[in-house]
């Protein structure tokens, strides 16, 4: 929860559809009545900062980083477009999704791509952000208005509130806090089934074009903010024939790898990979046991299928932890209830260990100092640093050469390189330092090998990308 808890006060309203509609009516009210309800477009200009918890190059260390984004919503004409710019540790990235009334398009403005995307479409492009203002979460209400359901009154932040819940496409069901004397929303949460409730707090509101919103909000995850809006300018109505240009000259990025479906590869004899939906391991077959590297969740699926297909039935003996991150130690805990040892660096234990409900003897661990040896040398790890994890355990192959790595240089495109990046720049020079013999790289979101002849060709003359000019969210 934030610093001030919710507690319920009286009970629910008995006459449902009334007590709702009466409660919208405040809301909208609040929010500018016609102003917003008769609205053509909403303009949404965001300055945020995101705090990148249990995603830092360091685990003692949360790196903060830039992100502009801009949403223009075009309610007559069922079009909507969101642009991104991001700074960060990484490098920078300017990303547009737009749906212009009947097709959706992906942009990537630094490497100049362009592609239709059937997934895009005017409920899906901009839902985060949309959620992270309280006055489209307005607009949200009043096309669920009927499904809208008032809740208990409650205490937030010492002043009383009233609570209504109601449903949103492509989320979880969000419930606002609305100040019972203003009318206007303080928060929203919705549950997420991984990681609990999530909140969103606006504050600092103010009015514009007869609309208004909270110029400041704040996003949390278990009660810790990661991304901050500090800074907010809101539209009505404003010139938005330019947003929905398709850009001119752009290549078309090409087609990605469908791995909706469990994928099982024998790389060589004995080594396997698997993954499924962007989540993939590399299993060693060591003798008695295997060796795994690769620990998003449903790690215990991953290695069910390896030894479905495989035919062998052996334990996992060791899971080597790439590196920190929230995401690549989602899997721990599976590794540990199937007696896996954790193969990793004294700077992450902690954080392993997090993720435990009690912390695990430390003869679970194996700690790698520079270098390590598994499996009679059939696998080799070595801890290097890039702009992406201070320390980075990367896993080689010796018998074919063959590096496997998560986050840095990997592609589930059918064809053509990943876009360059700080992390992959850096990753690069890692990797020749070790003067290894590397035939091909597999990752961990990427499927298709590559190999370093392709890491260069990426990284060759690579400079961090400036905002290109001209376009209305480099000039915020």
């Amino acid at each position: 929860m934030a610093a001030a808890s919710c507690v319920a006060l009286l009970a629910p309203t008995a006459l449902a559809g009334d007590a709702e509609d009466a409660l919208i009516g405040k809301i909208v009210a609040a929010y500018g009545g016609n102003a917003l309800t008769e609205a053509k477009s909403l303009t949404i200009e965001n300055h945020n900062r995101t705090i990148n918890i249990g995603q830092s190059a360091s685990s003692t260390e949360t790196n903060i980083g830039i992100n502009d984004a801009r949403l223009v919503i075009d309610f007559e004409n069922q079009r909507k477009s969101f642009e991104n710019w991001n700074k960060n540790r990484g490098g920078t990235f300017l990303n547009q999704a737009i749906f212009d009334g009947e097709s959706g398009y992906a942009i990537n403005h630094a490497a100049r791509t362009s592609d239709v995307n059937a997934n895009l479409t005017f409920a899906g492009i901009g839902g985060g952000a949309m959620r992270t203002l309280d006055t489209t979460l307005v607009r949200v209400l009043l096309e669920n208005k009927d499904n809208a359901v008032r809740g208990d009154d409650v205490k937030y932040r010492n002043r009383l509130h009233e609570t209504l819940t109601f449903p949103m496409t492509g989320s979880p069901n969000l419930t606002i806090f609305v100040d019972k004397e203003s009318g206007l929303i303080s928060k929203m949460t919705r549950e997420n089934p991984t990681v609990g409730t999530l909140q969103y707090v606006f504050t600092n509101h103010k009015m514009h074009d007869g609309v208004t919103y909270a110029g400041q909000s704040s996003f949390l995850v278990a009660g810790q903010p990661t991304t901050l809006t500090i800074d907010r300018t809101v539209r009505v109505n404003a010139d938005i024939s330019e947003d929905f240009d398709l850009p001119a000259g752009y290549r078309a990025q090409g087609g990605n790898i469908n791995t909706s479906e469990m994928l099982v590869r024998e790389l060589a004899e004995g080594v396997y990979y698997a993954g499924q939906n962007g989540g993939f391991s590399i299993f060693i077959d060591a003798g008695d046991h295997f060796v795994a590297a690769g620990g998003y969740v449903a790690l215990t699926a991953r290695f069910e299928a390896v030894k479905e297909a495989s035919g062998v039935d052996k334990p996992l003996r060791h899971q080597i932890v790439t590196h920190h991150h929230s995401d690549h130690i989602g899997g721990m805990a599976e590794a540990e209830a199937l007696g896996a040892n954790f193969v990793t660096v004294a700077e992450h234990m902690s954080t392993i260990q997090g993720q435990f409900p009690e912390a695990l003897p430390e003869d679970r661990y194996e700690l790698v100092d520079g270098v390590g040896s598994l499996a009679d040398g059939k696998i080799q790890v070595f801890d290097i640093s890039t702009a992406h994890s201070d320390h980075y355990l990367l896993v080689y192959v010796p018998a074919i050469g063959l590096v496997f790595s998560a986050d840095h240089f990997s592609t589930n495109l059918e064809e053509g390189l990943p876009t360059p990046n700080n992390n992959m720049v850096t990753f690069r020079t890692a990797v020749e330092a070790l003067a290894l013999d590397i035939k091909g790289f597999i990752g961990a979101h990427g499927t298709r090998q590559l190999t370093m002849d392709d890491l260069r060709t990426a990284t060759d003359g690579y400079r961090e990308a400036e905002c290109p000019g001209g376009r209305a969210i480099c000039s915020n």
